[in-house]
């Protein structure tokens, strides 16, 4: 409180905040200290929510654009060990070693991305997207009480997101392929997701917010409405148009489970349900298509 009463007497008001108490990396022993997101008085104005349940909020005139899914997740700036905040100490020991031992090969996949990022800086987009390339990484060390596969999708998705915005501000780079990369990894980690927790493989208890994005948890029922907005997200990058209808049709399959698992409540709010039915439609409607157009190309094709 008292940083932030100085701060405002200066005349630049604070988002973030650095923890006063260090933090001991449990990979490599650095002590550092992890940069915190403020609340409240207006730093976050909520503008609306997308199809893929990504909230967006207002810049504010006070403190400029803020983006909340720039901290959630802890990095060591040395051994760059990075996993959500919850899970940083968590690390079993016999896992120890081998996170240690790929620390050099982490280093080297974000410099190659993003050149030199020290994460004892104030965090920008890039620090962001870097931390949950990181994450997804070190979730491999990770036994299935943490919900590994979970997290992995949750931060897949918002690395994603954090690449449409790095792509919005800069164009000339090769954001674009990074952020459809990671979509990719979302969906293939949400379709993994269910299959694990079908066959009792991995459950959701490791896991209490799963988002996807940290204002709201829309639980199983986001899970399964996303595996349908990414099926349709990432058609495009599929060439055969019949392995196209059979992702839609088994996405169709997924987000219908939706409407057998009770009405509105706080845990599955009337937005996601009507956002479901109209995906479920588009869905039918892109399969009706792909036929139609796959019938016209068989019928002008010479006999």
């Amino acid at each position: 409180m008292d940083q932030e009463m100085d701060q405002e007497n200066d005349k630049k008001p604070l988002v973030t905040f650095y923890l006063k108490n260090t933090i001991t990396c449990p990979v490599c022993g650095m002590e550092f200290k992890r940069e915190e997101m403020m609340t409240g008085r207006g730093r976050l104005i909520t503008k609306g929510i997308t199809k893929e349940l990504r909230r967006y909020y207002e810049p504010s005139k006070v403190y400029g654009k803020v983006n909340p899914l720039l901290y959630p997740v802890t990095v060591c700036p040395r051994c760059y060990f990075g996993v959500l905040h919850e899970d940083f100490d968590k690390i079993k020991p016999q896992n120890v070693a081998n996170a240690k031992a790929a620390s050099e090969k982490r280093l080297a996949v974000i410099n190659r991305i993003f050149g030199t990022l020290d994460f004892r800086q104030t965090r920008e987009l890039k620090h962001g997207a870097a931390s949950y390339i990181l994450a997804i990484d070190c979730y491999d060390y990770f036994d299935k009480w943490a919900s590994p596969t979970m997290k992995k999708a949750i931060c897949s998705i918002r690395a994603a997101w954090l690449f449409n915005d790095l792509e919005m501000e800069n164009p000339l780079d090769d954001y674009g392929n990074m952020q459809n990369h990671f979509y990719k990894k979302a969906h293939d980690f949400y379709k993994v997701v269910l299959i694990k927790q079908e066959r009792g493989e991995e459950s959701f208890d490791g896991i209490k917010h799963m988002g996807p994005d940290t204002d709201f948890n829309y639980g199983y029922d986001g899970i399964l409405y996303l595996v349908g907005v990414l099926a349709m997200r990432n058609s495009y990058l599929e060439k055969d148009k019949l392995k196209v209808i059979e992702d839609f049709t088994n996405a169709k399959k997924i987000v219908s489970k939706m409407f057998g698992l009770g009405k509105a409540s706080k845990e599955k709010p009337s937005l996601l349900l009507d956002m479901a039915r109209e995906l479920y439609d588009e869905l039918s409607e892109k399969i009706e298509e792909i036929k139609v157009t796959m019938a016209g190309q068989e019928t002008s094709s010479p006999q």
